[in-house]
């Protein structure tokens, strides 16, 4: 016998049976791994004011730490951005790194204090997240303010800055290869306000698979960090997609909790659709620059109407523009632009998922650029974002500051209007109407309505739509009824922002226990009933602070009015008796000035001849000419 034949065959025999066994052992843990599949999620955490004054970074970190954790997800997050923090252990004068895993909430290091809106100090974050804790699935969280594409994220109340989009896409490319079929994170998710726009999608093209972000202000409260972590400790086998869809889902019904739901947004959007979608937008934008080529006045102000009829986002008063409109809503509206359908396809395509409030039903998901202030300077903030339109950024430096037949084409003698008569009807009724030429420079109308007080100053209670605009004939007539919104009968200032087929919505400043507050209220047509929405402070900058307050009875309430020189001047405070309620009542007797308020592309307006009108009794006993 053969002894080394013998020795090859048991040789043979026995490599097979520890290659079966091997294979076993390498299929048994795959099947495991596909089973349980691990989760990273990084958590870029800037406290600023809202953490400082209000704990809401804590409160979110409170109710993340309520779900515990399985083995296979895992939470590391980075902290800095605010004068104080409300929980123990993170520190205050220097950025803190922690982990929220299995094992509980511990510190990993204090690193030397820096802002975390600088590019270097998100970078630093990104590297040693992806470096320390990998896993196949991966999700970034930005939690702070958002300033929408213009205004960036992440504001430092320490070194009062923020990121900008670039600074964003810069540490990311630092750290990540862009690849759009297999970027870096399932999952972007930010909890904060105005990111749901295309410019963002743009900047994050290649890095994520799935974004989950807001079109409009967003409640301090945020996102339901128990409700959407519970569900993916369930089931961790989910998807960027699945995962997104919970957090909106919970989102609603977390924000109804703190009366915050009427004007939330929150939107889900597939980022491997966007190429199709940037192809169609700047589609739409060459066709209407084509047609604004051979007749700019017509073409721009009828787009600037339409563009200024859509959902808008955030604060678009005074010098404190956030200039973000809903371009779904937009293009829907513009009738005869062919390449508009196109885009209502792809923006479909891209918000795979979205939940609204019932005041803001109007929107599609997904936000993005529009000059509504009529600025040449925000377009110079727009120009160099990177997920800027190259089209309209053309389409935007042609309509404000372009030129026709050798003068710029929005040249127009506005006087025209302010000298056209306001006529006096019958029925009281006020009149103005224009000739086509100059129907065509105005986009909007409003009514305003004001009056003088005992000093003799002029002081403006606000405008509305109440009138019928024929635009075809070229008639205004106003349909006032001598009534205004009062809060608990005390007439306050309320600003038309915005009007929609079945509501409107308006602003207007308070002293709320004597601090500065901005309430956004909506008039709906179908109910004829007013809706407080939310009061929400000003802080730094004019800017809005994301803690959504309540109205109750017993606060201080003092109205805010205008002079006609811009200045405020403080109403005559009172104390809410019963729980507020906003409503039209009869003005007080008096004398009152109104005027219809025509504006222009590049937000330059101009009043019609003013009228006025007389109450005594409550009654109207005189109209006429001033």
């Amino acid at each position: 016998m053969d002894t080394g034949q013998n020795s090859r065959r048991w040789l043979c025999r026995l490599l097979l049976v520890f290659c079966l066994a091997a294979g076993v052992l390498l299929f048994g843990c795959t099947s495991k791994t596909l089973a349980q599949d691990s989760w990273a999620v990084y958590i870029y955490m800037c406290g600023s004011d809202l953490e400082s004054e209000q704990g809401m970074a804590s409160k979110n970190l409170a109710s993340l730490q309520s779900v515990p954790l399985p083995d296979n997800v895992r939470f590391f997050i980075q902290t800095g951005g605010a004068h104080a923090w409300h929980t123990e252990g993170i520190p205050s004068e220097a950025l803190g790194r922690f982990v929220y895993d299995s094992k509980g909430f511990h510190k990993l290091a204090e690193l030397e204090q820096a802002s975390m809106a600088e590019e270097k100090t998100f970078e630093d974050f990104l590297r040693y997240a992806k470096d320390n804790y990998p896993a196949e699935h991966r999700m970034l969280i930005f939690w702070d303010h958002g300033g929408g594409s213009l205004n960036g994220l992440c504001y430092d109340e320490k070194y009062e800055e923020s990121l900008s989009l670039n600074d964003v896409q810069q540490a990311m490319a630092a750290v990540a290869k862009a690849d759009k079929d297999a970027p870096f994170f399932d999952l972007v998710l930010f909890d904060m306000c105005l990111m749901a726009n295309i410019e963002t999608a743009n900047t994050l093209y290649g890095y994520t698979r799935y974004i989950t972000a807001s079109e409009e202000i967003m409640p301090g409260t945020g996102s339901d960090y128990a409700g959407w972590v519970g569900a993916l400790t369930k089931k961790p086998s989910m998807d960027g997609r699945a995962l997104g869809k919970i957090i909106c889902e919970t989102y609603l019904p977390y924000c109804a909790k703190y009366q915050s739901e009427d004007s939330a947004t929150l939107s889900l959007l597939d980022m491997q659709k966007v190429p199709a979608l940037n192809d169609a937008y700047e589609a739409m934008g060459q066709e209407i620059q084509d047609a604004a080529n051979a007749n700019p006045r017509e073409v721009y102000t009828a787009y600037d109407r339409v563009a200024n009829g859509v959902e808008r986002y955030g604060i678009n008063v005074e010098d404190n523009w956030t200039n973000m409109i809903d371009l779904g809503n937009l293009a829907e509206h513009l009738h005869g632009i062919e390449s508009a359908e196109a885009l209502q396809k792809a923006i479909k395509d891209v918000v795979v998922y979205r939940v609204a409030g019932p005041y803001r039903q109007h929107g599609w998901g997904l936000a993005g650029y529009y000059c509504l202030d009529g600025s040449v300077l925000s377009l110079a903030k727009y120009t160099p974002q990177p997920g800027a339109s190259p089209v309209f950024i053309e389409f935007y430096r042609n309509m404000l500051s372009g030129s026709g037949g050798g003068e710029p084409w929005y040249h127009f003698d506005t006087e025209r209007i302010a000298q056209s008569p306001l006529v006096i009807g019958p029925d009281n009724t006020a009149v103005v109407t224009l000739p086509p030429e100059d129907v065509h420079a105005i986009s909007d109308a409003a009514f305003w309505l004001g009056y003088n007080d005992k000093n003799g100053q002029f002081v403006f209670l606000g405008s509305s739509d109440s009138l019928t605009v024929d635009w075809e004939k070229g008639v205004f007539q106003d349909d006032f009824d001598c009534t205004w919104p009062a809060l608990n009968g005390h007439t306050i200032l309320l600003d038309l922002d915005e009007h929609q087929p079945d509501y409107n919505m308006f602003h207007s400043y308070i002293l709320l226990n004597d601090k500065k507050c901005y309430l956004r209220a909506a008039y709906n047509k179908e109910k004829a009933a007013w809706k407080i929405l939310s009061v929400q402070r000003l802080i730094e900058g004019e800017q809005l602070d994301r803690e959504v307050l309540q109205l109750h009875a017993g606060d201080k309430i003092t109205p805010l009015f205008l002079l006609e020189n811009g200045k405020m001047i403080n109403g005559e405070s009172f104390v809410l008796d019963k729980e507020p309620a906003l409503q039209n009542e009869p003005l007080a007797d008096g004398k009152y000035t109104f005027a219809f308020n025509f504006r222009m592309p590049r937000n330059d307006a101009v009043d019609s001849a003013c009228g006025y009108f007389v109450l005594e009794g409550g009654k109207l006993i005189e109209v006429g000419n001033l």
